[in-house]
């Protein structure tokens, strides 16, 4: 039963497992909540910020289109008054459509409007890249600039700059283009190593009177914002948790695309392998939603609070007691149930007065030394031993002082013998002794000696002395017999031939 507490102890770490994995998966499914619902929140205070920004851009439309029946001047004050309010814009452009059949005329416009000479120019002039091709062809100039939070410079090298030759300023220009809404550009570097990202759509609709030389879609209005203020200041996000947005028509491990990439929190090994990582990713953006956020989070012990640990660590100890409580009672049921059980067997194979082994089990132990005899060549002698003179000591001084003088007779036979050899009562004063792995006959003449002179000895019994004599007979397995029966009847013929010479003296 020693594996009982080992047992036990596995059985407590199971359950103690079991234990942590149901706290653990009620944290990950109070995650689970809380990743839907910040997910949920971020996206839509990103929406709501584009769509105010999307507002702002079409008050930007109605001011730059007003600008033109009443002056820049007016139109500057208006956007001043815009932007102070709202400190995310950085810049507002104006940009014209511009066939190649106006250029001319449209730059010597510019240059009179500006005070010295502005041409229509890529976005490097230097390397003079490639312009993309967008519906309508023509040149996209920018014609008006307008930075946040103060007036524009009479001149600024950005006029006349063409969009389209800027991939990122194209690709938002030609999808505001289609759809006739408001479109995005992937984010860029702003000029404080900040990011940024633009946001442009059509102005001809804001136009307040027919202007016949205007065609629609010839004029667009949009803004550069700061990237940080698409999300909120502070996040305050949970450890472990990852927020990314990127642009849709890039790829999320496209660092071109990149608006976002905040939050991330290394865990270690152990709690990278216990707890699930787990993400959640939502469309979102203004009117055309154009921007994928994504939200990651790695959960870890953080997860599982105070309040659970305790818990987990009460149930840890109660369990730890119900079972050191039940295996202590098991193994007491198991120690009295054994006690039990040799008590009976000692019962069932000893003497009740005497404490030697009884007849069965003598029988049963002489067969086990038969057999072990065969095995090694070796002999074993049978003693069978009868008292002298014991009737007198129950006649005169009843039979309990003879149970006394049996009780002394088996002591005085433990000591004299050896522990290998069997000493039983078969009944009376009868008693046997099985001798094993006995090489002469000599070794079993000197026990026969000694058995002699000790049970001769007088026995104090009463305050009186009683002195027995003793009658001992011999067997030899396997001269004498190769059963039982042989050798304890061949015991009984000289042990009352040795009774009768006793008695002839």
């Amino acid at each position: 039963m020693k594996w009982l507490y080992p047992a036990a102890l596995l059985l407590w770490l199971v359950l103690c497992a079991l234990i942590g994995v149901a706290f653990a998966s009620r944290a990950v499914h109070q995650a689970e909540s809380e990743l839907e619902r910040v997910t949920g929140r971020l996206a839509e205070d990103i929406a709501q910020r584009l769509n105010a920004t999307e507002a702002q851009l079409d008050s930007y439309a109605g001011f730059s289109t007003f600008g033109q029946h009443h002056g820049e001047l007016t139109e500057h004050s208006l956007l001043l008054r815009q932007f102070k309010r709202h400190r995310a814009i950085v810049l507002g452009l104006r940009v014209r459509r511009v066939n190649e059949d106006e250029r001319a005329a449209f730059e010597r416009e510019l240059s009179a409007r500006r005070g010295r000479p502005v041409a229509i120019h890529g976005y490097d002039p230097g390397r003079q890249p490639p312009r993309f091709t967008l519906e309508g062809g023509g040149y996209y100039p920018v014609v008006s600039m307008m930075p946040a939070g103060e007036l524009p410079p009479p001149f600024s090298p950005a006029l006349g700059m063409d969009v389209s030759r800027v991939d990122f300023l194209y690709d938002a220009l030609r999808q505001s283009q289609r759809r006739e809404l408001p479109a995005l550009s992937r984010p860029f570097a702003l000029g404080d190593g900040r990011l940024g990202y633009l946001i442009i759509r059509p102005a001809d609709e804001f136009v307040l009177q027919p202007a016949p030389a205007l065609l629609p879609d010839r004029q667009f209005v949009a803004l550069v914002l700061r990237v940080d203020d698409l999300l909120p200041r502070p996040l305050n996000l949970p450890p472990g948790m990852r927020v990314q947005l990127w642009h849709q028509r890039y790829g999320q491990q496209d660092p071109q695309g990149r608006f976002l990439d905040t939050g991330r929190v290394a865990r270690g090994p152990f709690e990278t392998l216990l707890f699930p990582s787990l993400e959640l990713s939502r469309s979102t953006g203004g009117s055309t939603p154009s921007l994928m956020l994504k939200v990651s989070w790695q959960l870890g012990w953080a997860q599982i609070g105070l309040f659970e640990w305790l818990v987990m660590a009460l149930l840890a100890l109660v369990l730890l007691a119900v079972l050191l409580f039940g295996v202590n009672n098991l193994l007491r049921c198991h120690v009295d149930r054994v006690a039990r059980e040799q008590e009976l067997f000692h019962l069932a194979n000893h003497d009740a007065l005497t404490g030697l082994a009884n007849r069965n089990l003598f029988e049963d132990r002489l067969q086990h030394a038969i057999r072990r005899v065969r095995r090694n060549g070796k002999r074993l002698a049978l003693l069978l031993l009868d008292m002298d003179r014991f009737k007198p000591v129950n006649d005169t001084y009843g039979h309990a002082a003879g149970d006394r003088v049996l009780q002394l007779i088996a002591a005085r036979l433990n000591e004299v013998l050896r522990g290998e050899d069997t000493v039983a009562r078969l009944g009376g004063d009868e008693f046997v002794v099985l001798l094993e792995d006995v090489d002469a006959d000599a070794d079993v003449a000197q026990v026969l000696e000694r058995l002699q002179l000790a049970l001769q000895e007088p026995y104090d019994i009463d305050g009186g002395t009683v002195t027995l004599g003793v009658s001992i007979g011999t067997a030899f397995y396997p001269h004498d017999g190769d059963s039982i029966e042989e050798l304890l009847a061949v015991a009984d013929r000289t042990m009352y031939s040795a009774k009768q010479r006793a008695a002839e003296r």
